[in-house]
């Protein structure tokens, strides 16, 4: 059968959508890109914001409209706190949970048209299910593959429905993980990307107990030559031994995403966030001191319950004063179920969509402080793609670098290459290659 796979939301779902795909495959089905060549579309959703809701919907809306002979399966976040409210549009055929996702494997040949959806949900999605049923794809279509090692978060921050429809936090095996890599390396995939839904909390379900740095410490002492880059990780999850890790463990890419979320204590403690900006400004400035070129990115959100114009302009002046590289802004969104959906004094739109605004703004300064302040150097790079004169790819602090046809040496996509950042301009940061001659010892 030709199976067509989309996805909504995090590194998380992508991973399991390329490993749905590569696990299909092997059963002796043909992956499709476009709705009208599919006999079953499957749908991995998301529920994180409104926007992740409505995106979802559009697409399962864009299947039953093109392709109405199609089977039409919805899976993920979305399907496992709101099955009730998407069993409500016709032409759906099957609604599966998480904890399910992996059995759609075995369901496929037995699925066919119904009436109404068909519902496979449990009330409790923890389950290591879509750790160690979805393993890493033979073979990559990217450059870089994301590889989930942990699922589940135990926080419940007030704003967050992910507990709920992911379950608590588990965690893949070290030895799993490092045999996991090695397969990686070995199929010729230069970076990997390690994901999960609270990345920090990796290992403490594990007996013994285990920290996401000593599982980094484990395969620096391993023989792989892959770079490794993280996902986001919260402040408290930053110690002195990450700080070793950025410093004396090369194949660790020098990019920190932290989920920030607000510049004003007294919004963080509302969000159920367990740090103060104090601890973030501490780590960012011990980062930027050991590691000045290191990217630093953070997540923002805007318009939680309660925030005042002064709460909003301490988390503006907080990313305007301190070394961030960028950011992701999210507006708030009430997510039903969760304790912030309850709190009063919600911010008006438009007044969230004014701040959004002014932090876009900003965000696109620190873009740019951020790539001039590179310039001159030799970053390496790996080629992910041709676009039209220019080879492109990410430097290890995750510049996006356009490289000049003609000092690309015949070079190809997959490969990781020195390159020196010559300019910034309309956006875009260009780059030269240079020879192993022109990098200082």
């Amino acid at each position: 059968m030709k199976v067509a796979i989309f996805t909504v939301g995090c590194k998380a779902n992508q991973y399991e959508s390329d490993a749905l795909s590569y696990l299909l495959l092997k059963q002796g089905h043909t992956i499709v890109t476009e709705i009208e060549q599919a006999d079953i579309c499957i749908v991995n959703t998301c529920t994180v914001t409104h926007r992740a809701d409505y995106d979802s919907r559009r697409i399962l809306r864009q299947i039953i409209r093109k392709n109405p002979k199609a089977i039409c399966i919805a899976t993920g976040c979305y399907i496992q706190i709101s099955y009730s409210k998407l069993a409500e549009i016709k032409g759906i055929d099957y609604l599966i949970g998480n904890r399910e996702k992996p059995k759609i494997l075995q369901l496929l040949p037995h699925l066919k048209k119904q009436k109404v959806p068909q519902i496979l949900v449990s009330p409790n999605p923890t389950t290591l299910d879509t750790l160690t049923d979805f393993p890493p794809p033979a073979t990559s279509r990217h450059t870089r593959a994301y590889l989930k090692i942990q699922d589940g978060c135990d926080t419940f921050c007030s704003y967050c429905i992910v507990p709920y429809a992911r379950g608590r936090a588990r965690s893949l095996p070290p030895d799993e993980v490092i045999k996991r890599v090695c397969y990686l390396q070995a199929q010729g995939v230069k970076e990997i990307v390690f994901t999960g839904i609270h990345l920090g909390e990796y290992g403490k379900d594990l007996s013994p107990s285990l920290s996401l740095t000593q599982l980094l410490n484990m395969l620096k002492e391993s023989d792989i030559s892959v770079r490794i880059r993280l996902s986001s990780l919260n402040p408290t999850e930053i110690d002195d031994e990450m700080f070793k890790l950025f410093a004396h463990f090369e194949n660790l890419c020098p990019h920190l995403h932290i989920s920030l979320q607000s510049g004003s204590n007294r919004m963080l403690q509302k969000m159920g966030r367990s740090y103060t900006v104090h601890r973030f400004k501490d780590i960012v400035a011990i980062l930027r001191k050991e590691l000045p070129y290191l990217a630093i990115g953070v997540d923002i959100i805007v318009g939680f319950p309660g925030e005042t114009q002064e709460d909003f302009l301490q988390t503006y002046n907080l990313i305007q004063d301190t070394p961030v590289s960028y950011c992701h802004i999210f507006s708030y969104s009430d997510r039903p179920g969760t304790k912030a959906a309850k709190m009063p004094d919600k911010v008006p739109l438009e007044t969230i969509k004014e701040r959004v605004k002014k932090l876009r703004a900003l965000d696109r300064t620190k873009r740019i402080q951020f790539f001039k302040a590179n310039l001159g150097r030799i970053v390496h790079v790996l080629i992910e793609e041709k676009e039209d004169i220019f080879l492109k790819g990410h430097s290890e602090n995750y510049i996006s670098v356009y490289i000049k046809a003609e000092t690309a040496f015949e070079q190809k996509t997959n490969q990781i290459v020195p390159v020196r950042l010559i300019a910034y301009q309309d956006g875009r940061v260009y780059g030269e290659m240079v020879t192993q001659n022109d990098i200082p010892s």
